[in-house]
């Protein structure tokens, strides 16, 4: 696959932002990103130590996830950082890739169904969100490692559309206003809510406040109580809320870029408990309520 990279590939951000940056390879066959790159780090401020996450979702495509080098916890100021100029000037994959698309070590051009895969219209986007979220909403969610299955029906959440930078920036703000020296915060991002259902907690807050174990946790909201499996890394100092957690998650018809409030109640009791506030990136669909705990 990576002897048929092309020399100009799209990084894109969580929060959507693309950047077209040059893919060069030297005499000892490794790539390096040249022309482009240093916009886009300036863009997400990167510092030295800093961890990046690429994941190669199609051709000349790689979503970026940015890890702060302190504490291996994801950098929230990634999700919104500015559109680029790609985006802009509403070139991106239909123009400069399209003219620049030659094969790296290859004469061969790049064909026209590679061009077209690389369209990622505003409308395509809508449609592909739209698409996840009806088939979150046919599709089953396991309890308990399998043990009890549930079909959830969320035609709620087919209405919402997608948040603007102002509505992420603004649910942030929110959170931020309430957060406390007991309390973290997470901005959702897709794997957080479909799919694999996973949820990290920052490394720093949990070697402060949290027993390195594996053990039971119990997450409060709008009156209800959820239990959530807690997978500790001691490697790391932080963990992850595993099973359990998709129910939370469904139940609370969370999407991504809402942000969670995370309220610690109690560390004495078996099990640790969460008071969570959740402040939606789309508040005006009424349906989707935004949770403030007291």
């Amino acid at each position: 696959m990576w002897n048929k990279l092309p020399q100009m590939v799209v990084l894109k951000s969580p929060g959507g932002s693309t950047w077209e940056v040059q893919l060069v390879r030297d005499n000892n066959n490794t790539l390096f990103f040249k022309d482009g790159w240093k916009e886009f780090a300036k863009a997400h401020n990167l510092k030295e130590n800093d961890l990046l996450m690429f994941k190669y979702t199609r051709d000349s495509c790689f979503k970026v996830w940015v890890l702060s080098g302190r504490n291996l916890c994801e950098v929230a100021g990634s999700y919104f950082v500015k559109k680029s100029a790609l985006e802009k000037n509403g070139a991106g994959e239909n123009s400069q890739l399209k003219r620049k698309n030659t094969m790296v070590g290859s004469a061969m051009a790049t064909g026209n169904k590679d061009n077209s895969e690389l369209e990622d219209s505003d409308t395509e986007r809508a449609s592909a969100r739209a698409s996840r979220r009806k088939n979150r909403r046919n599709s089953t969610v396991l309890r308990n490692s399998g043990a009890e299955e549930k079909n959830r029906s969320t035609d709620d959440t087919l209405d919402r559309v997608p948040p603007s930078e102002a509505d992420k920036e603004r649910a942030l703000q929110m959170a931020n206003r309430n957060l406390t020296v007991e309390s973290f915060i997470v901005v959702l991002k897709d794997s957080n809510v479909s799919q694999y259902y996973r949820l990290g907690i920052p490394a720093p807050w949990s070697r402060t406040y949290l027993t390195r174990k594996h053990q039971d946790m119990k997450l409060r909201a709008n009156g209800k109580n959820w239990t959530v499996r807690f997978n500790a890394e001691p490697r790391y100092g932080g963990g992850v809320f595993i099973s359990g957690w998709s129910n939370f998650a469904v139940d609370n018809l969370l999407q991504e870029f809402d942000v969670c409030l995370f309220k610690l109640v109690s560390q004495k009791d078996e099990p640790v408990i969460f008071d969570v506030s959740i402040y939606r990136a789309v508040p005006e669909a009424a349906h989707l309520p935004s949770y403030k705990t007291p």
